[in-house]
């Protein structure tokens, strides 16, 4: 009996407890009582993001993304393009070696020559040739109906310009507005000119702290506590007008703002409705609203890792090596293995601001390493992939070294044998040997090879498990393979990401460049083409955090949110607690076993 009775008083304890503090957690805690778990509010969020970052399909995806698939793509106009292509390829590398002439690409045009009408008319007609045969692009962004228009109105104006003709006044004044309003994606570029859409940027207030209260949101002014009942003026489309962030002092709360197409403002207004809480009257203000920026942070680091009040954080700003090249074998060696070695550590920052992107594989690989899965591309984007062979290939030749050994297996430790880590041209080889032709300068037209495309299919997300605290440090500078990281991180269960979004720099990928056969212009596009599911827009848009928060000072709050409420040594004991309220069963993932 008395045995009885001391289990009944430890059951009720223990319970007292669990409530207490999942209850708790609906508040705020002052910073001298820090309390463990995440706040209530804070859980719906995440949980609702979660759903919005993975959105439906669109009912006719499958339809629409194979009329972006190019079909009966005239053979012979094929193999005139890539012959161009490699003729002007071999131009430019005589003499030089393939490193000498990767490290000058694009950027020894002479500016100040010219160029006869003759040379450029055929320029012109080898680049429109070029993009409908190389770019996955080209049918999404209207096909032969909107391109070739452009071509012959480009071709007419040049007859209307002198003769011969400036580069500088080619590029600018020619080619530049001939594509402008036409293409907006963010990897097309000529000569470092760059087609892609208005950016969406946060602007943001912190000089009204809002809280929940009352079925709303209230703040203090003058030390009266005011509803807010209504905002006004925000610019269409933009994002909601209040914003859920941290403090300066780690305290999670809302602040007025606002996310909109870039028009180059630093501030805007919107009108706000107060309500006294005790009175019912109320008043309207102006809260000016500041454009938050994200800074250059350094790219000259592939990983730091270090430890700050018992917090961990991890930086990897790219995914690629120095000059265009991938990273150095010892690099990703280092990036891979610091997931395996994290894995138990509670709380985790990933530090992704600034990431520009690189080997979207790498990325892929650091998750499996952390949680034993391997994210899904395809819960991500729908893609299609433009493997119109010669073109193609050599395109994708020109960022990858031709004679480099092949390092198929990159044994880590016992674990991880069978990691496997390919170049793309290693990729192309493998797929026909013909392709290894493109790889040398002397190389002639290959013969005759099947012009095909792949689109994915599209596959359910399922989280993968994941018992830790993941918080992600977003900015504006994260692009391309960056976002795919980001894309991929938010596929764990327990992931915060906090900062603002990201470039939104992937809808056309697997990238590669050529120079123009005449002016030495170089042309940068890429051959894969990523949808997301529900066809929103992606480009300039990027991935959209939980916790807006200026980047330049998100690591900071991050840490002191950490340790207000205590998640770096009791997060994997609440995140217990709270799975079996829920009713549900917690098990650690089986690492080992994936490998």
């Amino acid at each position: 009996m008395m045995l009885l009775v001391k289990s009944l008083a430890l059951a009720v304890g223990m319970f007292l407890l669990i409530t207490s503090v999942l209850a708790s957690s609906n508040d705020q805690p002052p910073a001298s009582n820090p309390m463990v778990s995440l706040p209530a509010k804070l859980r719906q969020i995440m949980s609702e993001n979660r759903e919005r970052f993975f959105p439906p399909l669109h009912p006719s995806l499958e339809d629409i993304v194979n009329s972006f698939v190019p079909r009966n793509l005239d053979e012979d106009e094929h193999y005139m393009v890539f012959e161009v292509l490699r003729q002007a390829r071999s131009r430019h590398m005589a003499g030089r070696g393939y490193f000498a002439f990767m490290h000058a690409f694009g950027a020894t045009v002479d500016f100040a020559a010219s160029l006869t009408h003759e040379q450029l008319g055929k320029e012109i007609q080898f680049l429109f040739d070029l993009l409908r045969h190389g770019y996955d692009g080209y049918l999404y962004f209207g096909g032969d109906d909107v391109f070739l228009p452009i071509r012959d109105a480009t071709l007419e104006r040049l007859a209307s310009m002198s003769d011969p003709l400036l580069v500088y006044s080619y590029l600018n004044d020619l080619l530049v507005p001939a594509f402008q309003g036409v293409i907006a994606d963010n990897h097309f570029l000529i000569q470092h000119i760059r087609f892609g859409p208005s950016a969406h940027v946060p602007f943001m207030s912190e000089e009204f702290i809002l809280r929940r209260g009352g079925g709303g949101f209230v703040t203090e002014i003058d030390r009266v506590l005011y509803k807010v009942i209504e905002v006004k003026g925000l610019p269409s489309p933009s994002l909601d007008g209040i914003l859920p962030t941290l403090t300066p002092g780690g305290e999670f709360a809302w602040v007025f703002g606002l996310v909109t197409p870039d028009s180059g403002r630093d501030t805007m207004e919107i009108t706000v409705r107060f309500e006294d809480a005790a009175t019912n009257e109320s008043h309207s203000r102006l809260v000016n609203l500041q454009r938050v920026d994200s800074p250059r942070l350094s790219t000259g680091s592939i990983i730091a890792r270090h430890e700050i009040d018992g917090v961990t954080i991890l930086e990897n700003r790219r995914l690629s090596g120095s000059s265009r090249s991938f990273l150095p074998l010892e690099d990703r060696d280092n990036f891979l293995r610091s997931g395996y070695e994290l894995r138990d550590v509670p709380v985790l920052v990933m530090d992704l601001r600034g990431n520009t992107g690189g080997n979207g594989s790498l990325a892929s690989q650091w998750v499996k390493m952390y949680t034993g899965q391997e994210p899904q591309l395809n819960s991500l984007f729908a893609w299609s992939n433009l493997q119109v062979s010669t073109v193609a290939s050599a395109l994708m030749n020109f960022f990858t070294p031709f004679f480099t050994p092949l390092h198929l297996l990159t044994p880590l430790y016992p674990l991880t044998q069978e990691s496997v880590i390919e170049r793309p041209s290693e990729r192309a080889r493998a797929r026909d040997p013909r392709f290894a032709m493109t790889g040398v300068s002397e190389a002639s037209v290959p013969g005759s090879l099947p012009l095909t495309t792949s689109v994915s299919r599209t596959l359910p997300h399922v989280p993968i498990p994941n018992e830790n605290f993941v918080i992600v440090l977003t900015d504006k500078n994260i692009g391309s393979a960056g976002e795919l990281f980001v894309g991929y991180l938010r596929q764990l269960e327990n992931v915060l990401v906090v900062g603002t979004n990201t470039a939104g720099a992937f809808l056309n990928g697997n990238v590669g460049s050529a120079i123009l056969p005449y002016s030495g212009l170089a042309v940068r596009f890429g051959t894969q083409l990523n949808l997301r599911h529900d066809l929103s827009q992606f480009e300039g848009v990027g991935f959209m955090p939980d916790l807006w928060v200026p980047p330049g000072e998100s690591l900071e709050r991050v840490l002191r949110f950490v340790k207000r409420h205590g998640l770096q040594d009791n997060f994997g004991i609440f995140l217990r607690y709270e799975l079996a309220l829920e009713g549900e069963t917690f098990n650690k993932p089986g690492v080992s076993s994936a490998f």
